[in-house]
Formats: C-alpha cells, sequence, structure tokens
C-alpha cells in the first residue's frame, strides 16, 4: 500500500474516519470506472504469526457474513475484501448520505411521526440480520444513514469486525476483552461481554430516545432501584403507547424486553393501543341460582331475595377477577411469606457449585474464564472423582486460548453442558461443539410477570410437532446423571402414565391453574421450584479456590459439581421469594438456581420429599361458594354486632388456617377469594337485613304509605 493506492486498484482521496480498531477511506476504484467506495483498514493489535492466523481465520468468517447481509437493499453491499502486509481491507459500497447524528446536530429532537417512521425503517432490517444469525452491536445514530438518492435508512459500520483486531490474545496472559458497542447505546448485557438478539433493540430504542428528548442516553437520569433511564420526563409529549413500547424495548433485563424484532414491530404496528385499559371479559351465564335456591321453588320474602342475589353478585364478581388473575400477585406474595418463614433444611452435601466470583473475574483480568482456564478446572475436579460436573457457561463460542482443550474435557461421559431454548429462534444458544444430546440440558427458567423465579422447567420440546424432540434441563440431567448408578431411572408414574416418577415418587406437572396462578404459561414439563433456603445451603467454593487446589477432596468425590458464575457483572442474576425479604436486593445466581433445582429432584428420588400439588380447580371453587354462602348464612342470622364480629374472627381463622395447613404438607391453596367472599357477603347481607329491619319499624310507626 502506497500513501494514495491500495492494492494497484483503489485509489484513496480522502480519510472519513478512524478509531481504535480501524480506519476508513473515501476511495474509488479504478477497475469499475472510478465508482466510488469505501474502505476500512483494520488494525490488528499485534502482528504476532499466531495473532495473524486466528486474525484471518475470523476475518474470512466475517466476510462470508458481510456478502450475505449485502444483499439486503438497506446495507451497503462488500464488493472487495483481502489482506496486504499483514492488515485487512474491507471495500464496501459507498453511501452518499445523511447519518442520524448530522441529522441531530440541525435538528436535535425529532418528532413522533418521524420516529415512528424510523422504527418501521431500522426493525425489518434488524429482524433481517438477525435471521442471518448476526448481532449488530454498534447500534446508534453515527450508523444509521439517510441515503439521498432515495431516503431510505442504511444500517452501516457492523460491530463485529472488531472482533478481529481484539479478541485474540496468544501471548496467554489474561485481560480483559475490549466490549464492543458504544456508552448509553449498548445494552448492559452486551457492555458485558455477552450481547444477545435483543441488545440490538435496546441499542435501538437507546437512538430513538436520544431523538426524543434531544439527550444523549449517558445524560439522562437512572432508576437507582432498576438501572432504567428515566427519559420520560425529557420527552413529555410522547404519546402514552409509544411510552409503553419505547420501555419495553429498552428494558434492562433481556427477560422483560421484546424478544425479537419480529414482535417488536408486530406491536409497533398498534402501538397506540399498548397503553389502553383492557375491558374486563364478562362473566359466563351461570347455573347458580337453581343450585342456591333448589327445589322448593323461590325464596319466599324479598329479603331472601336479597341475600341470593348479594350471595350471587358478590361471588360471580370474585370469581371473576379470579378468572382474569386479579388476585395472582396477592397469593404470589402469601406464598413468598410463607417461603422465607419455612425452617431451610440442612446443607445439600450432594452437591458443590464452583462459584466464579467478582475475585475470580479480577484475578483473571477477564469478564469470563477462557476456555483454557475451564479446562484445567474440570481436569482438577476429575482428579478427585465426581459423580458428574455441569458447566453453566456458554461455550458455543470459544473464549480466548485452550477451546480444543476444553473441548476434550467436555468429552467426558459425566460432563454436563447447556443450551439455551429462548422464546424464538433467534434467542437460542446451542451447546458447544461435540458435547452429545444426551449430555445437554437447556438452561431456561419460567419468570412470572413479577420477574420472580417459582417454577422449574423439566422437560420441553424442541418444537410444536407430535413427534418433537424431548429436551431435558440441566437440572434434571445432572440429577438423573447422579441417580443412575444409583439404580434410580425415570419411569412412567402408577398415578397418570403421562408423568414421571423417580424412585416412586411422582414429579405431578403444573397446569395453567395450579395454586394461586390463573393462565401461567404452563408449556413444557413444569414443576414448582423449591428452593433450600436463601443462602447457605448448597456448599460452594470459589475458582480460585480449586485452581490453587485449596479444597478438600471429599468435597468433590461423588459429588455434582456444578461450575457458574455468582459475580454479579455477568448479569446472570434473577429474582427469588427470598428477594422481598432481604435487607437489601437479593438476587440469586442462574448457577445457584440450578443447584436448587437439582437438589429438588435429588430429594424427591432419594428422600421422598414430594412436590408442591394443588386442589383439583372445582374443589377451589366449592371452597369459594360454600363460604360466600356461609357468609350470607352469618349476615342473615346473627342479631347482635360482636356476634358478627366473633362469626367473621372464627371463620378467618379457619380460611387462614386450612391455606396454611395445605402449605404446611406442601399444597398450595388460594386464600383470598374465600376470605373476601365470606366477609363480603356477612357484612352486605347484615347492612341489608338492617336496613330492611329500619324501613319496617318505619312502616309500622307512619302507616301511610312511603313514597
Amino acid at each position: 500500500m502506497t500513501d494514495t493506492w491500495l492494492n494497484e486498484r483503489y485509489e484513496l482521496r480522502q480519510p472519513l474516519g478512524k478509531g481504535g480498531f480501524a480506519k476508513t477511506y473515501f476511495a474509488v476504484d479504478h477497475q469499475q470506472s472510478q465508482a466510488p467506495c469505501v474502505i476500512k483498514q483494520l488494525m490488528p493489535a499485534n502482528s504476532s504469526p499466531q495473532f495473524l492466523k486466528m486474525a484471518r481465520r475470523l476475518f474470512q468468517a466475517e466476510v462470508a457474513v458481510l456478502r450475505r447481509l449485502g444483499s439486503h437493499s438497506q446495507i451497503p453491499a462488500l464488493q472487495d475484501a483481502f489482506e496486504a502486509d499483514g492488515e485487512f481491507y474491507l471495500v464496501q459500497e459507498f453511501i452518499d448520505g445523511e447519518t442520524l447524528s448530522d441529522r441531530f446536530k440541525q435538528q436535535p429532537v425529532l418528532n413522533e411521526a418521524e420516529i415512528i417512521s424510523l422504527l418501521k425503517a431500522v426493525l425489518p432490517v434488524l429482524a433481517f440480520i438477525h435471521q442471518e444469525q448476526v448481532i449488530h452491536r454498534d447500534i446508534k445514530p453515527s450508523n444509521l444513514m439517510r441515503r439521498r438518492s432515495d431516503g431510505r435508512i442504511m444500517l452501516i459500520d457492523f460491530g463485529a469486525v472488531k472482533e478481529i483486531t481484539t479478541e485474540v490474545n496468544p501471548t496467554g496472559s489474561e485481560q480483559f476483552t475490549v466490549s464492543i458497542g458504544t456508552q448509553g447505546y449498548a445494552a448492559p448485557e452486551q457492555m458485558a461481554g455477552r450481547p444477545r438478539y435483543s441488545s440490538d433493540l435496546y441499542a435501538l430504542g437507546m437512538t430513538v430516545i436520544r431523538g426524543l428528548t434531544g439527550r444523549s442516553p449517558t445524560e439522562l437520569p437512572e432508576d437507582s432501584d432498576t438501572g432504567e433511564l428515566q427519559w420520560e420526563i425529557a420527552a413529555p409529549n410522547v404519546s402514552p403507547g409509544l411510552q409503553v413500547f419505547l420501555q419495553r424495548l429498552t428494558k434492562a433485563s433481556i427477560y422483560q424486553r421484546y424478544a425479537s424484532a419480529t414482535a417488536a414491530l408486530a406491536e409497533l404496528e398498534h402501538y397506540e393501543q399498548l397503553a389502553a385499559a383492557t375491558a374486563p371479559a364478562e362473566m359466563p351465564p351461570t347455573t347458580l341460582m337453581s343450585t342456591l335456591v333448589g327445589s322448593d321453588g323461590e325464596p319466599r320474602s324479598r329479603l331472601q331475595w336479597r341475600q341470593v342475589t348479594v350471595l350471587l353478585l358478590i361471588t360471580a364478581l370474585i370469581l371473576l377477577v379470579r378468572q382474569l388473575g386479579g388476585w395472582v400477585p396477592i397469593e404470589l406474595w402469601i406464598h413468598d411469606q410463607w417461603v422465607q418463614r419455612r425452617s431451610p433444611p440442612a446443607v445439600d452435601d450432594r452437591l458443590l457449585v464452583v462459584e466464579i466470583r467478582e475475585t475470580d473475574l479480577m484475578a483473571l483480568q477477564r469478564t469470563t474464564p477462557s476456555d483454557a482456564t475451564l479446562a484445567q478446572v474440570i481436569e482438577t475436579l476429575q482428579a478427585h472423582a465426581p459423580q458428574v460436573i455441569g458447566l453453566d457457561l456458554y461455550r458455543d463460542i470459544p473464549q480466548g486460548e485452550g477451546h480444543a482443550e476444553l473441548l476434550e474435557a467436555l468429552a467426558a461421559d459425566n460432563v454436563v453442558a447447556i443450551r439455551q431454548l429462548g422464546n424464538s429462534a433467534s434467542g437460542q444458544i446451542p451447546a458447544p461443539r461435540g458435547v452429545p444430546p444426551g449430555r445437554v440440558g437447556f438452561n431456561d427458567f419460567p419468570v412470572d410477570d413479577d420477574g420472580v423465579v417459582r417454577r422449574n422447567l423439566l422437560f420441553a420440546s424442541a418444537d410444536e410437532s407430535p413427534d418433537s424432540e424431548i429436551l431435558y434441563s440441566f437440572a434434571l440431567r445432572l440429577a438423573l446423571a447422579y441417580l443412575e448408578p444409583r439404580d434410580i431411572v425415570p419411569l412412567a408414574s402408577e398415578q397418570n402414565a403421562d408423568y414421571m416418577s423417580l424412585n416412586g415418587t411422582s414429579l405431578v406437572p403444573l397446569d395453567v391453574n395450579f395454586g394461586g396462578y390463573r393462565h401461567v404459561d404452563a408449556a413444557g414439563y413444569q414443576v414448582m421450584l423449591r428452593y433450600r433456603g436463601a443462602q447457605a445451603t448448597i456448599p460452594g467454593v470459589s475458582l480460585t479456590e480449586v485452581l490453587e487446589g485449596k479444597f478438600e477432596a471429599e468435597m468433590i468425590r461423588d459429588r455434582i459439581v456444578i461450575i457458574g458464575t455468582t459475580a454479579a457483572s455477568a448479569k446472570d442474576l434473577f429474582l427469588t421469594p427470598y428477594s422481598a425479604a432481604a435487607d437489601e436486593e437479593f438476587l440469586m445466581s442462574g448457577v445457584m438456581l440450578h443447584a436448587h433445582a437439582t437438589s429438588q429432584i435429588l430429594s424427591a428420588a432419594l428422600d421422598q420429599q414430594s412436590l408442591y400439588w394443588a386442589l383439583p380447580e372445582v374443589a377451589e371453587l366449592a371452597w369459594t361458594v360454600l363460604w360466600a354462602t356461609g357468609g350470607v348464612m352469618l349476615g342473615g342470622r346473627v342479631k347482635r354486632l360482636w356476634m358478627l364480629g366473633f362469626g367473621l374472627g372464627t371463620g378467618s381463622i379457619v380460611l387462614i388456617g386450612v391455606p396454611v395447613g395445605i402449605l404446611m404438607a406442601s399444597g398450595w391453596m388460594p386464600m383470598l377469594p374465600a376470605i373476601i367472599a365470606f366477609w363480603g357477603t356477612a357484612i352486605t347481607t347484615t347492612l341489608l337485613r338492617s336496613h330492611a329491619a329500619t324501613v319496617n319499624l318505619l312502616s309500622e310507626a307512619n302507616p301511610t304509605p312511603l313514597p
């Protein structure tokens, strides 16, 4: 390369930009009639042969990706790619246009119509690149350009090519991997080195918020409790529907964010309705009248009619609220209170968690251990004869050196790896290459609407077809590997052939209305997750202690050993039933969730510990109607206020005591509907009877008919 010529073909006319990873030039192609183009010169951080070999492989892979993406009309086409003098070059189509960042200099704030137009232009492009299994990783105003010739929004400068210059570290020294993305626009998980497809949605949302507020995301205040940006105060005129849409697009948690660009685009089409209140569904016709009145005919007095009407209306209202899920948040709170107050069992010494803590990451100078480090840890553990080893870390993509050694370590028959199912194909993460399906478990947990993990998914289907492959959870794989040498294997339950039984204990799956839930997503084979306790109920050692041999051999021998991250910086943290009771917000790491889930399965099989169970729904309905009827009878018969209070108090003791007793027996019975039905009908019937008595007294005192 000369100062102005490259590859004896391209004449460099003008530098366009320079960063820590690359230089960009405006050039003309003399083999294509001096057609304008953009040339990006990638500058590797190291010129050693080993580095260049790895960088060359990554470069060739990225070139293949960029060629595929260039087929889209809103992505610049890749025209050429080559290596010269140990440096790599990409030649792309020149786009004559104006970037969004340039537009902001002239017009700092965009109106809502312009924002909607921008979202509708970019979301389909993101859907396309995600379908191609590519994450842009650097969505921001300067990488969105409006082409002058047709006004279309172009998506430029894919951040993935920066891996070629930063990710390879052949020296063997530990160092932090450079995060790809721009501060303020990149999602939290991306800044932690774990980008997802929804990370691009977050960055697009932040770009749009920049246009709505006229302020960079780094200048906006942040909620100290949730981590969400409080951008709404800087955009007071935005419509409620768009506000809800952007809030979902930029959720700090990937589990609360739109799962895909396609899903976001579908909601954008009717964004005006997102903030509208949902009208309650009508209660279906009921036959309670015939049941309550019986075969004796109609009630004999107007007061009796009123009492029956009270019974019907209050019961119907309570059951309607129940059917719509109105009691669910309170029922879940009651459930969590019980979990928090339950005496924890003994420490489960059948398991050991190798925790990757913040101190370990600081010592390694990495955001995640390298493949070489993990291979060394597994080799150290194997020397002490564990029953099974589980690796709760994604390794579908190599991390640093030692990938071949890690794959060799994962080839052992007693090692289980993870995959992620996600909510869609774009959210899936495969297991490490070469690990057979029989030693792979998915690490997904169902998350309730309040963000709390209370359920454990044991089985799932690969798709919705009848002959779909049945997939096992990570915890179930670990537990079965531990139980198999003890001659305990899953069998069909005698209770129901569709249920799984382990050593005589049936694992009954949840239904959509289990316990206090209503219309919960019970897809797959789910059970309630029975935690052993908030803390210190699963033994643990640090990664550094394993590497330095600072542990007792008995801690590993014949145990289930799970390797995973507990460091807060990894963002692999979940709310649990214990979170509300903690002095500070208590989040449990994903690897500890898997340990509790594994312990629950072992306790069911080896200790005959029953799983959570629930009454049939018809029994719950009958219980509510029974106490609603009891409230009418109490309110209709007692003549003194203290008797009413005594009756309400006595009934409440029973209404609370029965569900608590069921909780003590590992069951779950909704508490709220029957209590409200009892109190509501008793008090309302008492008021009606008092009103009727007052009317009768007035009638006797004044024989003139009342108007």
